[in-house]
Protein backbone atom coordinates (compact mmCIF):
# COMPACT_ATOMS: atom_id res chain seq x y z
CA UNK A 1 0.00 0.00 0.00
CA UNK A 2 1.54 3.22 -0.79
CA UNK A 3 0.52 7.05 0.18
CA UNK A 4 2.83 10.20 0.42
CA UNK A 5 3.05 12.63 3.59
CA UNK A 6 0.83 15.83 3.10
CA UNK A 7 1.82 18.14 5.75
CA UNK A 8 4.47 18.09 8.14
CA UNK A 9 4.44 19.91 11.95
CA UNK A 10 6.82 20.10 14.91
CA UNK A 11 5.14 21.76 18.23
CA UNK A 12 8.00 23.13 19.12
CA UNK A 13 6.73 24.06 23.05
CA UNK A 14 3.69 22.09 24.81
CA UNK A 15 0.32 23.92 23.85
CA UNK A 16 1.94 25.94 20.81
CA UNK A 17 0.41 25.97 17.16
CA UNK A 18 3.08 24.27 15.43
CA UNK A 19 5.18 25.11 12.74
CA UNK A 20 4.88 23.67 9.22
CA UNK A 21 7.84 21.91 7.63
CA UNK A 22 9.19 21.33 4.10
CA UNK A 23 11.20 18.58 5.76
CA UNK A 24 12.33 17.43 9.41
CA UNK A 25 14.92 15.07 10.83
CA UNK A 26 13.49 12.19 12.13
CA UNK A 27 16.04 10.76 15.35
CA UNK A 28 16.00 6.89 15.92
CA UNK A 29 13.84 5.90 19.78
CA UNK A 30 13.64 9.88 20.14
CA UNK A 31 10.87 11.19 17.47
CA UNK A 32 10.62 14.47 15.06
CA UNK A 33 13.89 16.87 15.73
CA UNK A 34 12.51 19.91 17.40
CA UNK A 35 9.64 19.03 18.28
CA UNK A 36 8.66 18.81 22.18
CA UNK A 37 7.47 15.79 22.00
CA UNK A 38 10.43 14.05 20.42
CA UNK A 39 11.59 12.65 23.86
CA UNK A 40 11.78 8.98 23.32
CA UNK A 41 9.21 6.46 24.46
CA UNK A 42 6.01 4.89 22.62
CA UNK A 43 4.76 8.34 21.48
CA UNK A 44 7.51 9.76 19.58
CA UNK A 45 5.40 10.95 16.20
CA UNK A 46 1.67 11.77 15.94
CA UNK A 47 0.06 10.82 12.45
CA UNK A 48 -2.94 11.35 11.02
CA UNK A 49 -4.62 10.24 7.47
CA UNK A 50 -5.25 13.26 5.25
CA UNK A 51 -8.39 11.65 4.37
CA UNK A 52 -9.88 12.03 7.71
CA UNK A 53 -9.85 15.47 7.30
CA UNK A 54 -12.79 15.09 4.35
CA UNK A 55 -15.04 13.62 7.24
CA UNK A 56 -17.08 15.76 9.46
CA UNK A 57 -15.60 17.31 12.47
CA UNK A 58 -16.08 17.23 15.99
CA UNK A 59 -14.34 18.98 19.05
CA UNK A 60 -11.02 16.74 19.24
CA UNK A 61 -10.35 17.22 15.65
CA UNK A 62 -8.92 20.85 16.55
CA UNK A 63 -7.65 19.37 19.74
CA UNK A 64 -5.34 16.67 17.56
CA UNK A 65 -2.13 17.64 16.59
CA UNK A 66 -0.67 15.49 14.74
CA UNK A 67 3.33 16.08 13.21
CA UNK A 68 2.76 13.71 9.85
CA UNK A 69 -0.43 14.12 7.67
CA UNK A 70 -0.16 11.35 5.20
CA UNK A 71 -2.29 10.53 2.32
CA UNK A 72 -2.71 7.08 1.06
CA UNK A 73 -3.86 6.07 -2.44
CA UNK A 74 -6.55 3.38 -0.77
CA UNK A 75 -7.68 3.46 2.26
CA UNK A 76 -5.36 1.66 5.08
CA UNK A 77 -6.03 -0.10 8.50
CA UNK A 78 -3.21 0.13 10.08
CA UNK A 79 -2.55 -1.55 14.06
CA UNK A 80 0.28 -1.59 16.51
CA UNK A 81 3.30 -2.99 15.18
CA UNK A 82 2.46 -1.51 11.49
CA UNK A 83 5.97 -0.33 9.64
CA UNK A 84 5.78 2.61 7.45
CA UNK A 85 8.75 2.89 5.48
CA UNK A 86 9.48 6.92 4.37
CA UNK A 87 12.00 8.80 3.07
CA UNK A 88 15.05 7.60 4.69
CA UNK A 89 13.50 6.10 7.43
CA UNK A 90 11.16 3.55 9.13
CA UNK A 91 8.37 3.76 11.70
CA UNK A 92 6.02 1.26 13.21
CA UNK A 93 2.92 2.34 14.70
CA UNK A 94 2.38 2.01 18.44
CA UNK A 95 -1.00 2.40 18.95
CA UNK A 96 -4.12 4.42 18.79
CA UNK A 97 -4.54 7.93 20.54
CA UNK A 98 -8.62 8.77 19.95
CA UNK A 99 -10.25 9.42 23.03
CA UNK A 100 -13.71 11.17 22.51
CA UNK A 101 -15.04 14.14 24.66
CA UNK A 102 -18.23 13.76 26.16
CA UNK A 103 -19.44 18.07 25.20
CA UNK A 104 -18.59 17.06 21.15
CA UNK A 105 -21.57 17.61 19.27
CA UNK A 106 -20.87 13.96 17.82
CA UNK A 107 -20.29 12.57 21.13
CA UNK A 108 -23.95 13.73 22.42
CA UNK A 109 -25.88 12.97 19.21
CA UNK A 110 -24.30 9.19 18.98
CA UNK A 111 -22.59 10.08 15.82
CA UNK A 112 -18.91 7.77 14.85
CA UNK A 113 -15.88 10.66 14.85
CA UNK A 114 -14.26 10.43 11.92
CA UNK A 115 -10.69 10.78 13.83
CA UNK A 116 -11.71 7.17 15.79
CA UNK A 117 -8.58 5.04 13.56
CA UNK A 118 -6.48 6.96 11.98
CA UNK A 119 -4.73 8.84 14.84
CA UNK A 120 -1.81 6.98 15.60
CA UNK A 121 0.96 7.16 17.38
CA UNK A 122 4.72 6.15 16.10
CA UNK A 123 8.27 5.61 17.20
CA UNK A 124 11.43 5.63 14.57
CA UNK A 125 13.37 2.90 14.51
CA UNK A 126 15.69 4.06 11.54
CA UNK A 127 16.72 7.87 11.21
CA UNK A 128 16.65 9.72 8.49
CA UNK A 129 15.14 12.81 6.87
CA UNK A 130 11.47 13.59 5.62
CA UNK A 131 9.79 15.42 3.06
CA UNK A 132 6.22 17.11 2.12
CA UNK A 133 5.32 14.81 -0.76
CA UNK A 134 8.06 12.06 0.10
CA UNK A 135 6.25 8.28 -0.63
CA UNK A 136 4.57 6.46 2.20
CA UNK A 137 4.80 2.64 2.06
CA UNK A 138 3.42 -0.34 4.61
CA UNK A 139 6.41 -2.59 4.92
CA UNK A 140 4.75 -4.97 7.32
Amino acid sequence: MEGSIKRLRIFPEKGSSGLELAEGRLIENIGLEGDYHAKGGERQISLLFAETEQNGQGLCFNKFKENINISFVKPVAVKAGTRLETGETVLEITGEIKHCYKECHLYVSGKLCSLIGPCLFAKVLKSGTIRVGDRVYIIT
